[in-house]
């Protein structure tokens, strides 16, 4: 009997095409793969390199990326399998061949002039965004984790206020200049106009980051709702509680059910982001203290 490869259903003989997905049936569907496992993408040859790798795809918004360490010094660059399509499609945008995926198995040459469009693209990101970026993967936890879409919020509201303002703070000395008002003279007007252009390139600037952070917010929300979704299954109040000690005090069962929650939860995304973790699990046990109230 065929069946379809992507929603696994079963078909009569003689159908050759899933109603559903649209795609060819075939005859024998292949092995299921755990989505969680890592997958290796690239040999790197040392730890700063691979950093920067991991970096990229951070900043795209694979949350799962991450580096191995191998027997003979080198390391391995790793996704989850669920974000194995999308992070070699991110290394094919900037790879510099005809668009193609670039083959996984690559020499050192190629991996260094990968590495060059790598760096090129995070050169763009500002000063400070870059180095909490590195900061987060060199700690085991960062203090705050940020979403990409708080981010991307954060920013599209600064910039349109920015440019909102430039905007009024022009017609402001239009009004001026015009004398319908009387507020400020030449000097005072340069030194505005000044003011009102930086405004407005700020205002421009964060609208430009905002939009290459608009690209990756569905592929961040699309990983969190995974870990979510397990999070609500499987840390339940009961399993919560059963990890609390009546010998210790409040702030100790604190510290001891959150790092307890933590390992959990990191055994199940061994790559994902432990600032994110922590701070999920932390939420996960203030909402279980208030159910006890």
């Amino acid at each position: 009997m065929p069946w379809c490869p992507k929603c696994r259903n079963e078909y009569v003989e003689g159908v050759t095409t899933c109603i559903d997905c649209g795609v060819e049936l075939v005859d024998e569907l292949p092995e299921e793969t755990n989505p969680e496992a890592p997958v290796s993408l690239y040999q790197i040859k040392d730890e700063q390199t691979g950093d920067k790798f991991v970096a990229f795809l951070r900043y795209g918004g694979l949350q799962t990326a991450g580096l191995l360490p191998e027997e003979d010094g080198t390391y391995r660059l790793v996704v989850a399998e669920f974000e194995r399509e999308a992070a070699e499609k991110m290394f094919a945008e900037i790879s510099s061949g005809s668009g193609d995926e670039p083959e996984l198995s690559m020499d050192e040459q190629d991996v260094s002039e990968l590495l060059a469009a790598i760096e090129k693209q995070l050169d763009e990101l500002e000063a400070e965004e870059a180095s909490a970026m590195f900061s987060e993967l060199r700690t085991e936890a960062s203090s705050v984790y940020v979403k990409k879409k708080d981010k991307y919020t954060d920013l599209k509201f600064s910039g349109i206020s920015f440019i909102v303002f430039g905007i009024l703070g022009f017609g402001l000395l239009a009004l001026n200049v015009l004398d319908i008002i009387n507020l400020f003279n030449k000097f005072s007007t340069l030194i505005m106009a000044l003011v009102f252009v930086i405004f407005i390139g700020v205002g421009v600037t964060s609208l430009l980051r905002a939009r290459k952070l608009k690209n990756i917010v569905s592929e961040e929300e699309k990983t969190t709702d995974r870990v979510l979704d397990w999070v609500d299954k499987n840390i339940t109040d009961e399993r919560i509680a059963a990890l609390f000690d009546a010998e210790l005090s409040e702030e100790d069962n604190y510290f001891q059910v959150h790092s307890e929650l933590c390992r959990i939860v990191s055994e199940e995304f061994p790559l994902f982001s432990k600032s994110y973790i922590d701070q999920l699990m932390d939420e996960r046990y203030n909402d279980y203290c208030e159910g006890r109230q």
